[in-house]
């Protein structure tokens, strides 16, 4: 959502005779509640890339919004995920919350919403021994490469045609591809690039407990979400809950993308 300048709104709302927000109808202690979930990314001193501040928003514009996300009008493959959550109400009513809000009291961050934004996982210390490879992609953008790996658990899991558990970790090694002397990535038999140097690694563990602090609108069971630099140790801007809320929508297949790949794997074995 694109920030508005409220103080703006309010002096044209007096002058015109209008009321000073368009009301949605929503319950604002409901929305309280629910608002934890949007609070992990949009309460900040300062919000990052083009994150908005929700505070003092009208409540009609709010909903507006959060619509056009869900309808697909509006693109962005993180609101659209938690727009697909939300019903009608759940809109309204937090609407309702963040419209209540004064401007300038979104600085602080809440212990409770910390909890939701920092990860669990740590860089796995035997990585690549117990883990399998099950898909490599080429991605022009960059001129890179990753390879994605499962580890036993998952891929037994996977195998039984059964959703990963706790336990199970999935390690993304991003690579920068190996070039000609045209700067063209070279090939290697199976169409894959060849690959360079390790850029850095992502991953996603699963482990008892790790849903805990995470509120229902994002929780992806117990998945944590990690990335981590050539170095393995684990980014510290790091916000997972971006993470938590794209991966939401594929709860059937455990949360993951490629799923598919890893059954395919597992049967091949």
């Amino acid at each position: 959502m694109r920030s508005t300048n409220f103080g703006s709104f309010v002096v044209l709302a007096i002058s015109l005779g209008l009321p000073l927000m368009a009301t949605a109808g929503g319950d604002a202690a409901a929305g309280k509640a629910k608002s934890l979930a949007c609070q992990a990314c949009h309460i900040a001193v300062a919000p990052t890339g083009d994150t908005p501040r929700l505070v003092g928003q009208p409540e009609g514009y709010i909903v507006k919004q959060l619509k056009a996300f869900k309808a697909g009008d509006r693109k962005s493959p993180v609101m659209s995920a938690m727009a697909n959550e939300l019903s009608d109400t759940d809109m309204a009513n937090l609407a309702a919350y963040w419209s209540s809000q004064v401007p300038g009291t979104d600085t602080m961050v809440l212990p409770e919403v910390a909890a939701i934004k920092k990860s669990h996982m740590v860089f796995p210390k035997d990585f690549p021994n117990g883990f399998v490879l099950y898909n490599t992609k080429n991605k022009e953008e960059g001129n890179s490469v990753s390879k994605s790996y499962v580890n036993t658990v998952g891929l037994q899991a996977a195998k039984a045609n059964k959703p990963l558990p706790d336990g199970s970790v999935i390690v993304v090694v991003h690579y920068a591809a190996k070039l000609d002397a045209s700067k063209k990535p070279v090939l290697e038999e199976d169409g894959s690039w060849s690959v360079d140097k390790v850029v850095g690694y992502g991953g996603m563990e699963a482990r008892a407990g790790w849903g805990k602090d995470v509120p229902e609108l994002l929780r992806n069971a117990n998945w944590n979400y990690g990335l981590f630099g050539v170095d393995k140790t684990p980014r510290a801007e790091l916000n997972h809950a971006p993470c938590l809320a794209c991966h939401k929508p594929r709860a059937e297949t455990s949360y993951l993308f490629l799923l598919k790949d890893i059954k395919a794997k597992a049967n091949r074995k």
